[in-house]
């Protein structure tokens, strides 16, 4: 059985079911997942979007639906009899099945650690208690759980294996009809519909204020599988500014562009790997961001800086996030060189720190080892 529950773990899902079945192409695989798991032949019980929350505040109307999802994947581990739980992140329900699965005697493996060094510390107790396997994506992780007495295994972060800079972008702007001779700008307002609702608006309330600065552009927005399409869209025709809507194509839009805006997760990492200025952007409910703010064990939200141990890339965090602040970093981030040639030698710095190109094959081998 198999636990995904974010468009990133759909992602990291059809990465390791593809290498899995490179040594048992008959295994059977099933659970919750996305669309990208189902095309390697996943077998769902839920899509991942059944999962799908944002915030402590705002779980809370999540609630009935979660539980009774876990209470129905419970049963099914029970009726199927796994050989192993394979959970991706997605740590408040995940731990929950594991500690079912534990009981049951079904081994527990979790693939990309919960960010236990950044918050809620205390879960670290929970996953020696219910995990029987973690493997993690970042070199410091793996310190922080061998300490602990966790059996851990580093395998790199899969992003390497994504990102082509060799790569030529103009047959991707060109299909687009994309010009070169004016700046091009990505805005992700991020890939959970609560996360795209807080921040889509202030970011197309911005674009005019940019043009007004900067003279003419023009802007992509890649929207995620996990998004409703022509709601994206509907909104951004409400835009005077030059306007693509485009399905998914996160990466070919990043490495096409000049300087990006991006909403905190998986998206920042990328868009840092492809060497791109940026500036990260969060909001949630004040309620939630305060009970973030006295939880927090990092200084920063965005992977980039955390691993650089400074701020490389501008977070703009709750009340930072304004059309004034976007503006600003926008202007700055096209059309300041100095700065641009800054950040991109600082963020050069950060792929050499998640070790080598491969990292789903290990993570299938250990997966495959621990199971044997």
């Amino acid at each position: 059985m198999m636990i995904a529950g974010e468009a990133s773990g759909d992602i990291h899902g059809e990465g390791l079911i593809r290498s899995l079945r490179q040594n048992h192409n008959d295994a059977d695989l099933f659970g919750i997942g996305g669309k990208k798991m189902l095309s390697e032949g996943f077998r769902p019980y839920f899509m991942l979007d059944t999962l799908q929350a944002h915030g402590f505040v705002e779980l809370a109307w999540h609630l009935p639906r979660l539980y009774k999802t876990l209470w129905r994947m419970r049963d099914a581990l029970i009726e199927e009899s796994p050989d192993a739980l394979i959970l991706i992140d997605y740590p408040g329900f995940n731990l929950k099945l594991a500690s079912y699965a534990r009981e049951k005697g079904i081994p527990v493996i979790f693939f990309n650690s919960p960010q236990i060094w950044a918050w809620r510390k205390g879960r670290l107790n929970t996953i020696k208690r219910v995990v029987d396997k973690m493997i993690v994506l970042f070199s410091f992780e793996e310190k922080i759980y061998k300490e602990a007495g966790v059996d851990v295994s580093w395998v790199g972060h899969p992003l390497l294996d994504e990102i082509d800079l060799e790569k030529d972008s103009s047959k991707f702007r060109e299909n687009l009809g994309l010009r070169n001779d004016i700046p091009l700008l990505v805005i992700a307002p991020g890939s959970r519909p609560s996360e795209m609702e807080k921040h889509l608006p202030t970011m197309l309330e911005a674009l005019p204020e940019i043009e007004k600065k900067i003279g003419e552009f023009q802007c992509i927005i890649p929207v995620a599988e996990s998004l409703d399409f022509d709601e994206v869209q509907r909104k951004a025709l409400t835009s005077s500014v030059n306007l693509k809507v485009v399905p998914e194509q996160f990466i070919e839009s990043v490495k096409a562009c000049d300087a990006a805006i991006i909403s905190s997760g998986t998206a920042s990492l990328q868009t840092g790997l492809a060497l791109k200025p940026f500036v990260i952007v969060y909001r949630v409910s004040p309620l939630t961001y305060m009970i973030a703010q006295t939880l927090a064990q990092t200084k920063y939200i965005g992977m980039v800086n955390i691993l650089a141990d400074k701020e490389i890339v501008p977070e703009l965090i709750q009340n930072k996030f304004n059309v004034s602040s976007i503006t600003d970093n926008a202007v700055r981030l096209l059309q300041d060189h100095d700065y641009r040639g800054t950040m991109i030698g600082e963020l050069k710095k950060i792929g050499g720190k998640l070790g080598e190109p491969g990292a789903y094959k290990r993570a299938a081998l250990c997966i495959e080892d621990f199971i044997n």
